[in-house]
């Protein structure tokens, strides 16, 4: 498991893990964020409950997300 607060102190270890320096991921880290909360409104169906109720999901915040996504790229990108 990769130690998030790590992987934002050290620039040679982001690099290396998804590619981008720590600069670069934090300003991608800021427009994910506001697109994926306009997908989740934009593409929300007609619910009893509000947004944010319910289950919550495995992945806590948009920057996890973000992280998980591009680690996982990167990943196969090696293997291919």
């Amino acid at each position: 498991m990769i130690n998030k607060e790590r992987l934002l102190r050290d620039n040679r270890l982001c690099k290396a893990i998804i590619g981008l320096s720590v600069e670069e991921l934090k300003n991608l880290a800021a427009e994910f964020s506001a697109c994926y909360l306009i997908y989740r409104k934009k593409n929300r169906k007609d619910h009893e409950r509000q947004m944010g109720a319910g289950q919550k999901g495995f992945i806590p915040t948009p920057l996890d997300k973000l992280l998980f996504i591009l680690g996982h790229l990167e990943k196969l990108k090696i293997f291919n």
